[in-house]
Order: C-alpha cells, then sequence, then structure tokens
C-alpha cells in the first residue's frame, strides 16, 4: 500500500511543473478493445506533456516531453506459470483471459539533427528517456456475470468455495503476474529515428527507420523485481502514393488517393523475467506472436482516402491490411528448459474511418486470424465506435 501511495506522488511531482509553467498538449493514440462493449468505447490513451524548451541547435528541434499511456487490455495467458510452457501446444482446462489495468508513463528528452523538406521534422532524431510502468491484473470482466462463468484464469471454486488455481506457483511463465498480481517496472530507453517519410496525411511518399534498446533489470530502483530484460526494437517503414487525384480550387486537398504502406518490425529479447507487455508482435487480434527471443512481424496495407472536405483533417478512409508475424529461437520465461521455435502467425482485415476536424473519428474494423499460434483455432472478430481526441 505504501509503494502505490509513493508512486501516485511521484506521478504527480513528475507532471506537476507542467500545469506551473504551461505546456504542450496532444494525445497520440485512443485504442479500443473488442472484448468491451464490441470496442464502441475506447479503453486506452496515449497523450503527452510538452515543456516548453529553447531549441538547442538553431532551427533544429528540442523536445522534453511527459507521455502517459493508461488504461484497460484484455490479454491471453499463453505460458503455464510454474515453468513456462507454452498453453497452446498442450492440453488445459481453464479459460486463459484475463483483464488488465495499465499506467505507463516516459519522462524524454529528444534532440533533432539534419534538415529535410519538412519544416516541421528534423531527418535525424536522438531521444533518451526513464520510463515506468504499472500493471494490475484482474479476471476478465464476464467472470461470474453470465451463467455458466464460474472459472476465472486465476480463481476456480472447489466444493463451492472460491480457491487460487496456482498456489505457490513461481510464475516463471508470467513473472508479472505473480504475488498480488501487482507490479511496478522501471528501465531507461535510448533511441534513433531517421524520418524521410514525407507525410501530407492523405499522401504518403519515402522511408521511416527507427531503433530502439529498453533496458530493465530486475535492480531498477522502484522497481518490484518481476522484470529482468532488455529488448532491442527496430522499425523499418515503407509508403508510396499510387494515385492522387487533387481538388482543383484548393490544391492542397484531394479528392482521392490511394496510398500503400509496409512496415516491418523486428525484436530482440533477451532475458529471464519478460512481461507480456515486451512479447509478441504489432498484429491484428490477440494471437500474438509466441514469447521468443527473436519476434518479427510485418504489416502490408492499401488504403483509400477521399474526398478530403473543407479541410485536411476531414475524411473518409478504407483500409486492407494484412499481417503475418514470426516467433524465432529460444523461448523466453522458460526457467532452465531450454527451448527453440519457428512459428508463424497471420491474419488480416479491413478498417473503416470517418476523420471529423482531426478530434472525432468514427470506425469500423473486422479482421480474421487466420494462422494462430501451434494451430489455435482462426476466428472473425469486429468493434466499431466513436473516439474522440484533442
Amino acid at each position: 500500500m505504501r509503494k502505490k501511495i509513493f508512486l501516485l506522488l511521484l506521478s504527480l511531482m513528475l507532471s506537476a511543473p507542467a500545469f506551473a509553467i504551461g505546456f504542450g498538449y496532444h494525445v497520440f493514440e485512443i485504442r479500443t478493445e473488442p472484448e468491451f462493449s464490441q470496442g464502441v468505447f475506447p479503453t486506452s490513451v496515449k497523450y503527452q506533456f510538452n515543456f516548453p524548451m529553447p531549441d538547442f541547435i538553431e532551427d533544429r528541434r528540442t523536445v522534453l516531453a511527459f507521455r502517459l499511456d493508461n488504461g484497460l487490455a484484455y490479454r491471453t495467458l499463453r505460458q503455464n506459470p510454474d515453468d513456462g510452457a507454452i498453453l497452446a501446444k498442450g492440453s488445459y482446462e481453464f479459460p486463459r483471459e484475463y483483464t488488465v489495468l495499465f499506467d505507463e508513463f516516459n519522462l524524454f528528452f529528444a534532440q533533432g539533427f539534419l534538415d529535410t523538406r519538412d519544416d516541421e521534422k528534423d531527418l535525424l532524431t536522438a531521444f533518451l528517456s526513464i520510463d515506468g510502468r504499472f500493471e494490475n491484473a484482474y479476471e476478465r470482466l464476464s467472470w461470474l456475470t453470465a451463467p455458466g462463468e464460474m472459472e476465472g484464469v486465476f480463481n476456480t471454486f472447489e466444493s463451492g468455495s472460491k480457491a487460487e488455481r496456482f498456489p505457490g506457483s513461481s510464475w516463471t511463465g508470467a513473472p508479472e503476474l505473480k504475488g498480488s498480481r501487482s507490479m511496478f517496472q522501471t528501465s531507461l530507453t535510448a533511441g534513433l529515428i531517421l524520418d524521410w517519410l514525407d507525410d501530407d496525411v492523405t499522401r504518403r511518399d519515402g522511408v521511416r527507420l527507427a531503433s530502439y534498446l529498453r533496458l530493465s533489470p530486475s535492480w531498477m530502483p522502484l522497481s518490484t523485481g518481476s522484470a529482468s530484460f532488455i529488448v532491442s526494437w527496430n522499425e523499418l517503414e515503407l509508403s508510396k502514393t499510387l494515385y492522387s487525384a487533387g481538388q482543383e480550387r484548393r490544391s492542397e486537398l484531394s479528392w482521392f488517393s490511394i496510398v500503400l504502406d509496409d512496415k516491418l518490425t523486428y525484436r530482440y529479447i533477451y532475458g529471464d523475467k519478460v512481461p507480456s507487455y515486451v512479447q509478441g508482435g504489432d498484429i491484428w487480434g490477440d494471437g500474438d506472436v509466441p514469447n521468443a527471443s527473436h519476434v518479427i512481424t510485418n504489416r502490408l496495407s492499401v488504403s483509400f482516402y477521399g474526398p478530403q472536405i473543407n479541410s485536411r483533417d476531414s475524411y473518409p478512409t478504407i483500409t486492407f491490411f494484412w499481417d503475418l508475424g514470426a516467433g524465432i529461437g529460444k523461448v523466453l520465461n522458460r526457467g532452465s528448459i531450454n527451448e527453440g521455435i519457428f512459428e508463424i502467425v497471420g491474419s488480416y482485415g479491413i478498417r473503416a474511418e470517418f476523420l471529423i476536424l482531426g478530434i472525432v473519428e468514427l470506425y469500423y474494423e473486422i479482421g480474421c486470424s487466420y494462422d494462430g499460434a501451434f494451430g489455435e483455432p482462426s476466428y472473425v472478430e469486429q468493434s466499431f465506435g466513436v473516439t474522440v481526441g484533442i
């Protein structure tokens, strides 16, 4: 209890100066979960407070900011808590879905270098950040609210009484769930971004490279000891505008455009306590890539934009996407057991959006996980709703 109070005070101390001196504020990302009200309402949001800073290098951006990412996430228990064995490869007789409340902060400094065609960004950006993440896991929201929902991931009923499902477990396979299923982790991150992407909202051309290194040993200050890992995260984005028809009266707006995007991500993960949020890959659905030391994911998408209605940030979009992921090498969180895998997962889907003045977004998304890890069954899932960001 004292630790939670201390962490709350720390967060307030870090953010309090922003209210005192004035700051820039913007929303990065609003996310939904199909499991929560079919995705109608947002479950998590990422936003940022920028401190006023002079540019250390003339005409190159210097940023000092405090970023917050918090909300609700749904997860699937993918490894046996006792020994880390992959559950999808064997038999199990209990639900695997559970709910997580999370808060992550990043206090970071970024410095830009080199000129680009866009006056608002730099060709090369270097940054350093101090990170902290709090999580608390619970049974899924439907537990004991519907007929037959008498079994949970963490609890079961024996002779009419609630009992722990994994009493005395080492939680080797899911270290962040040990004890009270509450954890706090701190880490340090360094990165470089090479941005040669000409992004004009409904028209994109160019390339963007990013590389990050995140260090979170168990001895980091304030950490509860539930994490010990190093992750190298590398991204390559390619975009090409296949077709664009501009409006005659306002050339900066388009009637219609088609953009092809490809985003390739490679992660190398090392450690004996790798939490769930570091694992997997950025693919659609909950069928994440298995927890391996090498994780490769790729999203190929084609987006149809337009028309832009009276402004650059009011337009409809339809996007078709195809995701592939691979988990290769040593299975992590396996304790002393050395196990290697080479497993492919895949999904595809469609997302339709209508953005109004860059603030209100109406959306509908449907996708299919057609190749689950280790032969897990395919499924189709959809979500729709409204998100609002300022």
